[in-house]
């Protein structure tokens, strides 16, 4: 078993533990192991410390929201204890997107995707209270950035945005910020690698940490990155559009997103 982990009893009953196997992916500040159990039952645990970025308490709450709304890991515990967080979720069975091999039958990647964005953003939000990242709020970071980190600010418009001012990219952010109406849920970071697929079809969402209410080229957005940037999978574009429904991308609506993403750093 990895020497690394420390699993507190209070959080999970360890007596038919047999292994524990890291998962080499994720985020650098988080560890992550399938725990496999005598009965044959698997759980997955995501550790980090307290204070590092993210908060594993917030990714429990959502999926717990979520649970029995669209497929997502169910939680079966969550530990704050000694200066780290503690998750344990159930195991799902599958490959992450990114690693997906069409066969014979089956859907392409990117339609497989835009499907289940789209199922995403038809969660209806009346009663959702996660709302990190509606567009006023990640303009309010922008912004809070362009005065506290203003050096670093620069330098990132100078190599993605040359020959512009913030205050142009500031304008551009106001203008083409959505409506309330446009408002839906999200997931907040809906790359390939946090999408669960098992026989063709979408086993689990994960990684949710970050969703809530916002605009929907905030996944469009990041996904179309996932494909082009992450995984050189760029001729999945086309076939997520199909999927999701859309016949072309919204430049602007991609821009603003791309300067959000840009300039939070």
């Amino acid at each position: 078993m990895d020497n690394r982990l420390s699993i507190p009893s209070k959080l999970i009953n360890l007596s038919e533990l047999i292994s524990a196997t890291a998962i080499e992916k994720g985020r650098h500040y988080q560890s992550m192991y399938i725990l496999e159990f005598s009965n044959s039952v698997k759980y997955v645990l995501k550790e980090k410390n307290v204070e590092d970025s993210g908060s594993l308490m917030d990714e429990a709450e959502r999926l717990k929201w979520l649970d029995d709304i669209v497929p997502v890991p169910k939680v079966i515990g969550y530990l704050k204890e000694n200066g780290k967080e503690h998750l344990v979720m159930t195991y799902i069975e599958g490959c992450a997107a990114e690693e997906y091999k069409l066969e014979e039958g089956q859907k392409n990647l990117g339609y497989i995707l835009g499907e289940g964005l789209r199922t995403i953003h038809n969660i209806p939000i009346n009663h959702c209270h996660f709302n990190d990242n509606l567009p006023n709020k990640l303009i309010d970071m922008v912004r809070k950035n362009s005065i506290e980190r203003k050096h670093e600010v620069m330098d990132a418009i100078n190599h993605s945005f040359p020959n512009h001012t913030i205050e142009q990219l500031m304008d551009f952010l106001e203008m083409y910020k959505v409506s309330t109406e446009e408002l839906v849920f999200t997931h907040g970071d809906y790359g390939s690698g946090n999408v669960m697929i098992h026989k063709g079809r979408i086993a689990a969402f994960i990684d949710v940490g970050a969703s809530g209410i916002s605009d929907p080229y905030y996944d469009i957005y990041y996904l179309v990155k996932s494909l082009t940037c992450y995984t050189d999978r760029e001729e999945e574009i086309d076939e997520f559009m199909k999927g999701y429904g859309i016949s072309e991308l919204d430049e602007n609506r991609m821009k603003f997103h791309q300067i959000i993403d840009t300039l939070l750093l």
